[in-house]
C-alpha cells in the first residue's frame, strides 16, 4: 500500500491509536515509511486518525547527501524542529544551515527544499496544524509506502 503525500493526514499506515483521547506511544514502535522517489524516510505521529484532530505531525529523516523535492504548501504555514544531523535548507532562493536545535517556520507559499549534508544525516519533527493543505511540488512528487525493513 501506498500513501501519496497529501493523503498522510488521514493515512491509517503505520500510525498507532485511533479516535479522539490522550495518548502515549514511542516512537519506535511507529512504522517507518519510506519515499518512493528519494531516499527520506518519514513516521507519522499525530494526525487525523489517532487524535480526531486535524493537525500533522510526523519525524521526518534523510540520509547522508539527501535531499527532498522543491515544494510549497498553499495556505498554510508549517514549522520544523532539527533532533539530530546537518543540511541547509533553502527559501525562496535563500540559504540557511541546520543542525540539532535549529528551528525553521516556513510561510504559506514560501518555496522550499531540504538538504542534508553530504557526511551527515538529518532528521526533523515536522508540524503542521492543518493536516488537510495543498502541497505543490516543482519537482518529483512524493509517495509513501511501509518500510520492509
Amino acid at each position: 500500500m501506498s500513501v501519496p503525500h497529501h493523503r498522510l493526514h488521514e493515512s491509517d499506515v503505520g500510525v498507532i491509536g485511533r479516535g479522539p483521547g490522550s495518548k502515549v506511544f514511542h516512537v519506535e514502535e511507529v512504522t517507518e515509511l519510506a519515499s518512493q522517489h528519494d531516499g527520506r524516510r518519514k513516521k507519522i505521529l499525530l494526525n487525523a486518525i489517532n487524535t480526531g484532530s486535524p493537525l500533522l505531525v510526523d519525524i521526518v529523516s534523510y540520509a547522508p547527501g539527501g535531499t527532498s523535492p522543491l515544494h510549497f504548501h498553499r495556505e498554510i504555514d508549517h514549522f520544523f524542529f532539527v533532533l539530530e544531523g546537518r543540511g541547509r535548507i533553502v527559501i525562496n532562493g535563500q540559504d540557511h544551515p541546520l543542525r540539532a536545535g535549529t528551528v525553521v517556520w516556513i510561510a504559506a507559499g514560501d518555496m522550499h527544499k531540504v538538504y542534508a549534508d553530504a557526511d551527515s544525516p538529518l532528521t526533523f519533527l515536522e508540524y503542521f496544524s492543518r493536516g488537510a493543505h495543498e502541497t505543490v511540488f516543482l519537482e518529483q512528487a512524493c509517495e509513501w509506502r511501509p518500510d520492509p525493513r
